[in-house]
């Protein structure tokens, strides 16, 4: 029988709501997902080594001494994939190296890392556990599946005492950026956090567009303010002869489909919490209906590829660099190789950032909005696996405080000078836009996945600055200020409360565990494409009646659970 969790943290905030939290998710981000999760092994969980409150024991890194014996160190890394931004092998490459010489060797710790496949975090975790081979540091991005892992028996209670004084500075960063009541499940500390700057938003995830072909259309340029004149700026580009303007690929993985542009803004709390949540699609809601009526209506008018469920997103970004799609969307950094194939192959295209509106623009026609998902005050969340050691978890906390190490952060952010950035006039780095075919080639988005344990971007703690850190280099055209707008009509919108932070739950949803793998990867893309492909006079009914059976299929399942959760005061509250 699985352990009810229940994080503390959550009585407080259910009276205030959350401060905002990607595919990608990734977010993107971002795109994260919950799938269903297996039993861990029946195994004692070792208790975590207590630090003696002694008078000679220096807190953080001066304090460090090397093990006696060497200690692995497994650290969980995304493996997103396509690596076309970054790294060819996440789990052994120059920087992955770096952190060996300069912290694994120096503390007598070999540091393994261990690749997860983004689109698939659940499936993964669930089989290190049955192998009895989870990485000592498990991390994700998404409290419920953090909740799930510490209820299926994965994570080991933490020993805060302990960890403040090995990672004094992480703490310190947890304690500025009020992530020190999330620790909790069932009234014991599991988990750290590293934080999220400008949560309250989803600004670096960024959608480009051709500007040069709206301005061969006849418009100015600007992206349409509603779907209705996306429609007719779509239709003229056809006439123009751009065939399958808007591209299109199957949905695969977390976060398909999310539907915050059509839901009725305020929202009802009791839906926002019930079919709210972005990692199960939310087949049967009226928000659902019109997002998938709406790709209805561009397949039938022959803008999306007749074949799109058999293509991937590397055919969409195949088809932008190759000048065929109208749009992009894709998370900002400072070397992105979509946009450098882009202009390569494309060298007097004009693009366009499509900038956030601050006021909420509805289209009554589509039932939708300018709305969008923001994000949350924290970033990774990180739990030591059920197995480790006591010098296992010691090597983990000693990690983190050296990646928390403002030195060891720039370095694995920014990475080199003169190899991976230069310093501008003013004395701030600037990233080199193409680093393709370089040893030195950092990761996704700067090398994120790796110190995304201490914070989920850059920042030095002004937006226009941390947007200039992002902002793609190298490039024929400049999009700092647009991205900068898009933030500010982003916040905006939150302020007014026209967007909300997605409902997070008490403890893990054995509902979602028992059927949101099938529901997400099988059932929902099955009757997403039927929908998408009936004839328009067919949707209405065919949606009913796929509705129904989703429902069956364990989703109203889903929906009673958290709501059960939200009449006992265990979600928090719609802001």
């Amino acid at each position: 029988m699985k352990k009810k969790v229940l994080s503390a943290i959550l009585a407080a905030s259910m009276v205030m709501g959350l401060a905002a939290c990607g595919n990608n998710g990734p977010v993107p981000t971002a795109s994260e997902d919950t799938q269903t999760a297996t039993e861990a092994p029946a195994a004692e969980a070792p208790a975590a080594e207590t630090t003696e409150a002694a008078a000679d024991v220096v807190p953080g890194v001066d304090g460090f001494e090397p093990f006696a014996d060497q200690v692995t160190l497994r650290v969980a890394v995304y493996d997103r994939g396509d690596n076309g931004n970054g790294c060819s092998d996440v789990e052994n490459n120059y920087w992955t190296n770096w952190v060996q010489e300069n912290f694994g060797d120096k503390y007598n710790i070999k540091v393994e890392y261990v690749g997860i496949t983004r689109s698939d975090v659940m499936t993964d975790y669930a089989m290190l556990a049955s192998t009895n081979t989870l990485p000592t540091l498990c991390m994700e991005y998404d409290y419920d599946k953090l909740a799930t892992w510490a209820s299926d028996g994965y994570l080991q209670p933490i020993d805060l005492e302990q960890f403040k004084t090995i990672a004094p500075t992480y703490w310190a960063n947890m304690e500025e950026n009020g992530l020190t009541g999330y620790t909790q499940f069932d009234g014991e500390d599991y988990i750290v956090l590293g934080k999220r700057p400008y949560g309250n938003t989803n600004y670096t995830f960024v959608t480009w567009y051709r500007k040069d072909w709206l301005k061969e259309a006849g418009y100015d340029g600007s992206y349409p303010a509603t779907n209705t004149e996306l429609l007719e700026a779509l239709g003229k580009m056809v006439e123009n002869g751009h065939q399958y303007p808007m591209s299109g690929s199957k949905v695969a993985g977390a976060g398909a489909d999310q539907n915050y542009s059509f839901r009725d803004y305020p929202q009802d709390e009791l839906t926002w919490c019930t079919t709210g949540d972005y990692q199960v699609p939310a087949l049967s809601t009226e928000a659902q209906k019109r997002l998938l009526k709406w790709n209805n209506e561009l397949y039938n008018d022959g803008y999306l590829n007749p074949e799109y469920y058999l293509r991937s997103t590397d055919d969409v970004n195949a088809d932008f660099i190759n000048g065929k799609a109208f749009q992009w969307s894709g998370y900002v950094s400072s070397t992105m190789d979509v946009l450098n194939s882009f202009y390569e192959n494309n060298p007097d295209a004009e693009l366009g950032v499509m900038v956030c509106d601050s006021k909420l623009v509805k289209d009554e026609t589509w039932g939708s909005s300018n709305a969008f998902r923001p994000n949350n005050i924290f970033g990774a969340m990180v739990g030591f696996a059920n197995n480790a050691t006591p010098d296992e978890v010691k090597a983990g906390e000693m990690y983190l405080e050296w990646m928390a190490q403002d030195e060891n952060l720039f370095t694995m952010t920014w990475g080199i000078e003169g190899v991976n950035f230069n310093y501008d006039e003013n004395g701030n780095p600037v990233a080199v836009g193409d680093q393709s075919g370089l040893p030195e080639q950092q990761g996704h988005n700067n090398n994120v996945d790796y110190w995304m344990v201490v914070t989920a971007s850059k920042s030095f703690g002004d937006i226009e600055s941390d947007i200039k850190a992002i902002n793609p280099q190298g490039l024929p055209q400049d999009f700092y200020e647009d991205i900068l707008a898009n933030y500010k009509g982003q916040l905006a919108l939150y302020e007014a409360g026209s967007v909300n932070v997605d409902c997070l739950f008490g403890g893990a949803l054995e509902s979602v565990t028992e059927y949101g793998t099938s529901l997400k990867e099988e059932i929902y893309p099955e009757y997403r494409d039927q929908l998408v492909m009936c004839k328009p006079d067919e949707f209405d009914a065919l949606y009913d009646e796929l509705s129904q059976k989703y429902l069956d299929a364990g989703y109203q399942e889903i929906i009673d659970e958290r709501q059960e959760m939200f009449e006992a005061g265990e979600t928090t509250k719609l802001q």
